[in-house]
């Protein structure tokens, strides 16, 4: 479907050509200061509604039944298939329901924060009070909670809030037309999100980054791999001709995040990367960058989360783009039914079909 423009859509513009991401028209260089729920407001009406933090954190708590569902999982389980899968178990509630059929995608939202969080400790989640849910997922899990670390964790929320239609997205939308409740099509975006080329490519990155472990190793590394024909994870974009806005200001975060610390490094060897990959590319004649998930998996790290959480953090913000586009595609529902062209094995001649009776 690449090229095909399957609907039409007034959340998001991603507009590659000329490097520029718009959630309803606000550019997210102009949105990364504000408050998360601020954002997700916006995406979700197109109005920044101040109260709708406050919604979100009365109905953030989990029940004592979701809690020990939740705490009943196998521990080695990925918290994607944790996401995928408790997604449609949640507690059916009366929260949110002021908006129709995608109350109960509210509910889950709302809940997320915690439900990762009670994953993550194997336990409850810790104490959490603030007012703004990205930063009540930190206080839940006990990660650091300076201004630097916030600031870098919310903005990189805001961030991969919202992406048109993206492969998740349109899933969730796939799923929404026909007539499935939400809590569906969310499971079902879970589930897209989860795949290395699309949520999964953050951990993908950072991992290279480990494998190469200096910034001298970089040029040597980039250049075995275009001889090889190996992917540079995190390395160009489907959408994006030019450079992801996105990337440019989750660079600068990591860079503040991880100074004078451990993570240095890691940051090191990613820009030492990126630049020789740029100039490869150049020399090609080819303008390739580095995308959202190039540096985001050094955030995630420097803020103490473990690789394997890095998708559902992920998660923990798109999905309020998924509750958008379900709620945009039910004013005008049809059900997504692409044609596909066949290239099997002929019908045998003389052979014809069997018509049903009526």
């Amino acid at each position: 479907l690449e090229g095909v423009v399957v609907d039409s859509t007034a959340i998001s513009l991603v507009d590659g050509d000329n490097g520029v991401l718009s959630y309803r028209g606000v550019p997210v260089e102009k949105l990364v200061g504000m408050p998360f729920a601020d954002v997700a407001s916006l995406v979700l009406d197109g109005t920044v509604d101040v109260s709708f933090a406050e919604a979100l954190q009365s109905a953030s708590e989990l029940s004592a039944r979701e809690l020990q569902l939740v705490l009943s999982l196998p521990a080695d389980t990925h918290p994607m298939h944790v996401l995928q899968g408790l997604a449609p178990l949640m507690d059916r509630t009366s929260a949110f329901s002021d908006r129709g059929e995608a109350a109960q995608g509210f509910a889950i939202a709302a809940k997320m924060p915690a439900l990762l969080a009670a994953f993550y400790r194997q336990a409850a989640p810790a104490d959490a009070s603030h007012r703004d849910p990205a930063v009540r997922f930190l206080e839940a899990i006990e990660a650091p909670t300076t201004a630097v670390a916030t600031d870098a964790y919310r903005a990189t929320q805001i961030l991969q809030l919202e992406h048109s239609f993206n492969a998740s997205t349109f899933v969730a939308r796939a799923c929404a037309s026909t007539l499935a409740p939400i809590e569906n099509a969310l499971s079902a975006a879970f589930g897209t999100l989860h795949g290395r080329l699309h949520g999964g490519a953050d951990q993908a990155a950072l991992e290279t980054a480990d494998a190469v472990g200096a910034p001298d190793r970089a040029a040597g590394f980039v250049d075995q791999c275009l001889l090889d024909g190996t992917k540079v994870m995190g390395m160009g974009h489907r959408e994006y001709r030019v450079v992801d806005p996105r990337a440019v200001v989750l660079k600068d975060l990591a860079r503040a995040l991880t100074a004078d610390t451990e993570h240095a490094i890691t940051f090191e060897t990613l820009q030492a990367i990126e630049a020789r990959f740029t100039e490869r590319m150049a020399e090609q004649g080819k303008r390739l960058y580095a995308n959202l998930e190039f540096y985001k998996g050094v955030v995630y790290r420097a803020l103490g989360l473990p690789d394997r959480m890095f998708t559902a953090n992920f998660a923990m913000a798109r999905v309020f783009g998924y509750i958008a586009h379900f709620i945009e595609s039910r004013a005008d529902n049809r059900i997504v039914r692409p044609a596909a062209h066949y290239v099997g094995p002929e019908v045998p001649a003389g052979v014809t079909a069997t018509r049903a009776s009526a």
